[in-house]
């Protein structure tokens, strides 16, 4: 691949990461299945708690969960528990005695996954009453962050999942590639102890820069998760009480822990690489351990607690993200740990032939060069192979969870941003086959007719500087599709939609609930608009259902539910995409008011 190939792949690789990481994240990851009472139900008894079941275990840090009345009046008793210890649901009281109307309860959560969710439902009790002042998303608040917020937290990911690949994949390539290429060809001239010692202070750059990275990432990433659950500035994160819940929620344990292994990893590697205990594969003593990592690795604890703490790193995207909220977690962990430790593997081992290992090469003379390089290099081949392998079978398990089916993948944000993320990691293969089919082959043949590197190494350089670049992007990509809703999560996102109008005189509320494909509850509700009290003059009110994509078009059933309150109990909603709720109220024998409302469907 000739250089100006390569420098189209990675700027085309860059810009699609650059593009992605600004696109705005669907933070609604854990959803409201059901609630008791049901929504936009009427109960004859005042229920004692009101009751949110989600899809799955939602934090009680950082939340707000309130029942309002008509005229945006709190009447819950301010204490909301889990009830009967179970995660997934949140329960609040209401005030003794509230009187009859209708209320409207709101949810403001930490999902799982560390993102905020928020969303409400309306009923009544004993009877319905005035319509509501504001609407369930005024009251509820949205869930949204900054874009400011959400870039930064997209790069912060990526730079920890850079550190994560960097530490692990530099540990395995001192472990395989190098001690079993070195062992294999090295001789008894002063000029391989030199190649060692080379490699083995160069080898020491990617590790400090994996170790402070990560650290720093890991507490950037405290600090924005503080911000984006209290919904205020960095300043309102930076505050002991605001840190300190982040760190109890189950998100900023895994991150906390990550900094903490990350300066444990930095305290290992302080240890192996110490000014006395930095000794180097000396020819007359190739021994296996010698050869791996120089005696300051090859002391067994050492080396053991540092494929430890490097182990949990490489889990923690599991822990910390989706893998650990979405069922099936026996799938998903599994796979996911996988996915990230053989991508690491992958990743951290092509910074090393690029950075480190050209270091000792150019020790050697030419034709030494030529056969140490691809003794490394066929060894790192091989183990790359194995590691796409792994990829690629956890990554279709982690799709079929996570997409499930082709109108997901093309359709909904995350599936977009993962068909990105698989044609950059085609890319990436393309690039690795190119080495593993060309550049490998051609290497051995040089190297056992004991001539210079000369042109194949250059061309190597150039494909490894191409498959670095779609590395950046694919960890840039990767950042920002932990943002995003999973889009069976997003598929099943529950509502409701809330849109206030003018409709002739009168102003007309109009919520859907759940507001995704299938069975949906609506309300109509008619208003004064400088008063707020209910606008009762309607003779007859008649809703459609129209879809102008798929040319539908369904008239449904309002009934009344009280003076301006319509009722549609079964707005059946057939496909997903942006559909119009017509509404026309006719107030006389020749007068009638109309209005068209856009509604999203999931």
């Amino acid at each position: 691949m000739n250089r100006r190939g390569l420098r189209l792949v990675g700027a085309a690789a860059v810009a699609a990461a650059a593009a992605l990481s600004t696109a705005p994240a669907a933070l609604a990851h854990a959803t409201l299945e059901e609630t008791e009472p049901a929504r936009g139900t009427t109960v004859k008894v005042q229920p004692k708690a009101i009751v949110f079941h989600f899809s799955e275990r939602v934090e009680m840090n950082f939340s707000a969960v309130h029942v309002y009345d008509a005229t945006g009046k709190i009447v819950d008793d301010g204490r909301a528990i889990h009830p009967g210890g179970k995660s997934s649901d949140v329960s609040i009281g209401l005030e003794s005695k509230v009187p009859q109307g209708t209320y409207t309860a709101t949810y403001r959560v930490i999902s799982a996954d560390g993102h905020p969710v928020s969303g409400g439902f309306v009923f009544s009790i004993g009877k319905a009453g005035a319509a509501p002042a504001q609407t369930v998303a005024e009251l509820a608040g949205g869930s949204d962050v900054g874009s400011g917020t959400t870039i930064a937290f997209g790069v912060v990911r990526a730079v920890q999942y850079g550190a994560i690949a960097l530490a692990i994949g530099a540990l395995a390539f001192l472990l395989l590639p190098w001690a079993g290429g070195f062992r294999a060809v090295a001789g008894a001239a002063q000029e391989w102890q030199a190649a060692s010692e080379a490699f083995l202070a160069r080898s020491k750059l990617p590790f400090l820069i994996a170790v402070v990275a990560g650290t720093v990432s890991g507490v950037v990433g405290i600090v924005l998760q503080g911000q984006t659950a209290v919904g205020g500035s960095v300043l309102d994160a930076i505050d002991v009480t605001v840190v300190q819940g982040v760190v109890e929620t189950h998100f900023g344990l895994i991150w906390g822990l990550r900094v903490l292994v990350w300066l444990g990893v930095g305290g290992v590697l302080w240890l192996a690489y110490r000014r006395d205990a930095v000794p180097v594969a000396r020819p007359a003593t190739l021994s296996a351990a010698a050869l791996a990592v120089s005696r300051g690795f090859s002391s067994r604890p050492q080396l053991a607690m540092l494929i430890v703490l490097l182990g949990f790193l490489g889990i923690s995207p599991a822990l910390a993200g989706h893998a650990n909220a979405q069922d099936p977690t026996a799938i998903l962990l599994p796979s996911t740990s996988a996915h990230v430790i053989a991508m690491s593997v992958w990743i951290g081992g092509l910074a090393m032939l690029l950075f480190v290992l050209p270091k000792a090469t150019r020790q050697l003379e030419l034709p030494d060069r030529s056969r140490l390089l691809a003794a490394v290099l066929s060894r790192f081949s091989t183990i790359a192979g194995a590691c796409v392998a792994v990829v690629l079978l956890s990554g279709i398990a982690q799709s079929f969870v996570y997409v499930r089916n082709l109108d997901n993948l093309l359709h909904t944000e995350y599936g977009q941003i993962l068909l990105a993320k698989i044609l950059l990691f085609v890319g990436l293969m393309a690039l690795g086959g190119y080495n593993r089919q060309f550049s490998v082959p051609r290497l051995n043949k040089i190297a056992a007719g004991g001539e210079s590197p000369g042109r194949a190494g250059v061309l190597l350089r150039r494909a490894l500087r191409g498959e670095v670049l779609v590395v950046v992007a694919v960890l840039g990509v990767t950042g920002a599709l932990a943002g995003f809703a999973p889009a069976t999560a997003a598929e099943a996102t529950s509502g409701p939609f809330a849109k206030t109008e003018m409709i002739g005189p009168a102003q007309i509320q109009l919520t859907v609930d759940p507001a995704r494909v299938g069975t949906n509850l609506m309300h109509l509700y008619l208003l004064e608009p400088t008063t707020g009290v209910q606008w009762d003059k309607a003779k007859e009110v008649r809703v459609k259902l129209v879809q102008p994509d798929e040319q539908i078009e369904l008239s449904v059933d309002a009934r009344k539910g009280g003076p301006g309150h319509y009722i549609v109990d079964g707005a059946v909603f057939s496909t997903g995409g942006t559909w119009e709720v017509q509404v026309a109220t006719r107030v006389s024998e020749f007068d009638e008011y109309a209005k068209t409302i856009e509604v999203p469907i999931r």
